[in-house]
Parts: structure tokens; C-alpha cells; sequence
């Protein structure tokens, strides 16, 4: 470790822990909840445990800040000695702002999309000031800019910088870490070296969901940039040090024509959609796990009666009418295309208009809905032996809010336990497996932990198993 890099004794020195920013948004309020809620499940892991867990809220308004660590304390499912919520004010806008909250706080967890707007400020004074930091971001553009931006700076201070870490795109990312940890300890009793996934495919089935503020405001401000956008998304695997020059990754754009397509998912059972995450979680993979996969990658959706379902062909009927409702929207779609091309302030006007909705998602009206809504995944994944591994992910509450607080929230507590024990990769960019892979599988496979919000099981199917079985029969 270089001199200029702060230890992790030089940032546990700091007055909090942990510091949730934009706790007042939609994502926000869950995550500073759910921190709450899962404070002691942190502190078994704690190695240097002084009894206390710091930690605060922040954000632009204090009268909210105040009035969300109230509902905190009073709604607690248990009770704490760890009630004692710090609450800062800190604005985006404000140079000073960001970097006071970055010095302050050994984690700091951004909720402030859209972050191609409002999250630079906050990622840079992280960068500056060696603060460890978790996003909840999809914005894979956004990224790749401050992975160009900020690496360097990064390595220098000792800054683990982690984004992706909600919904966008643990579930991916994790169970593709879990299977081929899974295979290469399978492949390594039978004396194989090297493990490389040859197929590897995720389906993805919710009941309920709620969209974030947030992700709707992304996705009106993603209309005017759309070539910049795609163009980012198929380079990103190809940068992983940030230095700017990166050509086109082309098993990502691959997979992103492939993801497109409907598809017959075979180990599910099933016709399968375009997962709605996928533009997102294609690339992020790709990155993540580049050196492990030599295959194109599939990002699934399982839509209701599908599996086990003859009647509906399987999925072969509610496929062919999505696709019908797609087709009939696409001149739709182009025109506004064309119109945000031509009228740039479009898009300024139709955020205006959404903000004066004053629309939330995590309101009073939809807490029963979020609560009530699950999301399971299935990882599918076969190695260069032949062995093939199931990983199955399943997570209570809604895709946007509930369940990204609850991987957040997981992911940096992973970052505190690797910092108690100095583990933590120091002064690098990436997803949650590149980080915190180990210990976020072991604390989101321990239902204790993660209080029954998370059940995370692999099973793997060992070739040569199949093969001695074979003989014997």
C-alpha cells in the first residue's frame, strides 16, 4: 500500500460508520430502513466492535431528514441501542457539501439519481477524500465517464468505489460469482485447473413492482443521449482501468441483439422475454466477470403462467402478444425518437411536467405492495467440464426499492465487515463481485443475517458424477 493511501485504521477514526445520502428519495427511505432494521446482523461480524454503530442520514433537507429518523426509531421491528441516527444536510450542488460528507464516513451509500445529474459530486469528493462508496445506479454510460474520471485518483487516495450494487445488477452478478465459484471448486476435485462458463443464463420472475422517482427521471433524461448511451454500453467491458481507450466489446453486443429476441429458456422450462434490466446487466457482467465467461451471456424474464404452464404454450402466448404490443408501439417510439432529436428542450419540458406530478413510489398508498411483491432469480450455468451449477436468488419486497435496499444496504456492510478485518480491496472501481463477492454471498445465504428478507442456495450437477452413474447403470 502506497504512503498517500489512508488505512483502514485512518478511516475508522472517522466520526461515522456509515452515511446513507439521498435517504429522503424513494430508494433512500427504504435503504436508511432497512439499516436500521439489520444494524445488529453488521455487528456480529464486527472484529473491532466498540459497542456502537455510527452512522446518519443525509440529504438537502433537514425538516425531512428529521421527520424520516422519527419514523426510523418509531417503526423499528425491534428495539436498539443503536438508535441514535446522525442527520447532515449536504447538497450535490455544493463542492464543500460533498466533500465535508465524504470525510466524514467510512461507507457512504449514494440514492441520488438520476446520477448522470445529480451523483458526480458525490463520487468525486469519495474519489478525493478515500471514501469507500456504494451506488444503486443502472446508468452503465455514467459509469464508464467516472471510471475514466476518477480511477487514477481513486488508486491514489485508496477509494473503493462500488456502483451497481441495487437491483441493477446484483442478482446478476452475484449468482454468476456464486456458480462459477461453485464450478471451479467442482472442476477442482476432478482435477481441472481452470474453470470457464461456457453457458450461463439468467431468468428473472417478480410479482409486483413499483417504479423510483429516480428511475423514472433516468429514463426521460436517457431520450436525448440515446447513440451516446448504446455506444457506451457496448465499450464497457473493454475499459476495465479507466484510461478512455476501449474499442466495441462484441460478446456484449452480441448478447445485446440476442437479449432482444424472444427465446426458449431450456433449464427454466419456459419462453422467456427480454429481462428489463438487461441493456444494464449485459455489460456489467461482461466486465465483471470477462476472464470467466466465453459464451454469450442471457438476461431473462419469466412472464406469469409460463412454467409448467401447457396451456399458455409454456410463455409461447403472452410472448407473441408482448411482442405484437412492441410492434405497434415502435413508430411510436421512433417518432419521439426523432422528436427529441430535433427539439432537444423536449426533454427538459417532459421532466418538468413529471416533477410537477410530485409522483413517489414509496408512498403510504404502495407500502403494502412492495412489502407483499418478491423477486426470484435463477442462474443457469454450465463450465468447459461439462458440470453445471443452479444458483437460486430470492429477495422479499419490490425489484426498484425494497430489494435494492436490501442488496445495497448488504453490499456495504460486506464493504464495513472486509474494513474491520483490513480485507477490503483498496483503490478500485467495480461491481459488488469484484469487492465483496465472498462476503456478500455468505451474509445474503445466511437468512439470519439478512433477517428471511433474502434466501441465496447453489446446487451444482457434477459431470463425472453423471458419468460414473452412467457406467454403473
Amino acid at each position: 500500500m502506497s504512503a498517500n493511501v489512508p488505512s483502514s485504521s485512518t478511516t475508522s477514526r472517522r466520526e461515522w460508520d456509515l452515511v446513507v445520502y439521498g435517504a429522503t428519495g424513494d430508494a433512500g427511505t427504504a435503504i436508511a430502513i432497512y439499516v436500521a432494521n439489520h444494524i445488529d446482523s453488521y455487528k456480529k461480524s464486527n472484529v473491532d466492535d466498540d459497542g456502537r454503530f455510527r452512522w446518519a442520514i443525509a440529504g438537502r433537507s433537514e425538516h425531512k431528514l428529521n421527520r424520516l429518523r422519527s419514523r426510523i426509531i418509531v417503526g423499528r421491528l425491534k428495539p436498539s441501542a443503536n438508535d441514535e441516527i446522525g442527520v447532515l444536510t449536504a447538497d450535490v450542488a455544493s463542492s464543500k457539501d460533498t466533500s465535508e460528507l465524504a470525510k466524514s464516513t467510512r461507507v457512504l451509500i449514494s440514492a441520488v439519481g438520476p446520477y448522470t445529474v445529480l451523483g458526480e459530486s458525490v463520487y468525486a469528493a469519495c474519489a478525493e477524500h478515500g471514501t469507500n462508496y456504494v451506488d444503486i445506479t443502472g446508468e452503465v454510460d455514467w459509469v464508464a465517464s467516472m471510471r475514466e474520471k476518477y480511477q487514477k485518483r481513486a488508486t491514489e487516495t485508496g477509494a473503493t468505489l462500488c456502483s451497481f450494487a441495487g437491483y441493477d445488477c446484483v442478482p446478476c452478478d452475484i449468482t454468476t460469482y456464486l456458480a462459477h465459484k461453485a464450478l471451479s471448486e467442482c472442476d477442482s476435485e476432478n482435477g481441472n485447473t481452470t474453470t470457464i462458463l461456457t453457458g450461463v443464463e439468467t431468468v428473472t420472475q417478480s410479482t409486483g413492482s413499483v417504479m423510483p422517482r429516480g428511475s423514472m427521471r433516468t429514463a426521460i433524461l436517457k431520450f436525448s443521449n440515446g447513440a451516446t448511451f448504446f455506444d457506451k454500453l457496448v465499450r464497457f467491458a473493454s475499459n476495465h482501468d479507466g484510461n478512455g481507450e476501449s474499442g466495441v466489446h462484441w460478446k456484449t453486443m452480441l448478447a445485446l441483439v440476442r437479449w432482444l429476441l424472444p427465446k426458449w429458456s431450456p433449464e427454466f422450462g419456459a419462453f422467456t422475454l427480454p429481462h428489463f434490466m438487461g441493456w444494464c446487466n449485459i455489460p456489467v457482467i461482461y466486465d465483471s466477470h470477462n476472464s470467466s465467461i466465453d459464451c454469450t451471456f442471457h438476461d431473462r424474464m419469466a412472464v406469469p403462467y409460463c412454467r409448467d404452464c401447457p396451456a399458455t404454450g409454456y410463455g409461447l402466448l403472452q410472448t407473441l402478444v408482448l411482442y405484437f404490443v412492441l410492434l405497434v408501439m415502435a413508430p411510436l417510439f421512433l417518432c419521439l425518437q426523432i422528436l427529441v432529436a430535433l427539439f432537444p428542450s423536449t426533454v427538459g419540458l417532459t421532466l418538468k411536467v413529471f416533477d410537477s406530478l410530485k409522483y413517489r413510489g414509496n408512498s403510504k398508498n404502495n407500502q403494502q405492495h412492495m412489502d407483499d411483491a418478491t423477486t426470484e432469480m435463477w442462474n443457469y450455468a454450465t463450465s468447459s467440464s461439462g458440470s453445471k451449477a443452479t444458483v437460486y436468488l430470492h429477495v422479499m419486497g419490490d425489484p426498484g426499492i425494497k430489494c435494492t435496499a436490501a442488496l445495497v444496504v448488504e453490499t456495504a456492510f460486506s464493504m464495513l465487515v472486509l474494513l474491520d478485518k483490513n480485507e477490503l480491496p483498496r483503490g478500485i472501481i467495480g461491481s459488488p463481485s469484484t469487492i465483496v463477492g465472498d462476503t456478500l454471498v455468505e451474509r445474503l445465504s445466511d437468512e439470519e443475517t439478512t433477517g428471511h428478507t433474502c434466501t441465496l442456495t447453489v446446487t451444482v450437477d457434477n459431470k463425472q458424477d453423471r458419468n460414473s452413474k452412467k457406467k454403473d447403470d
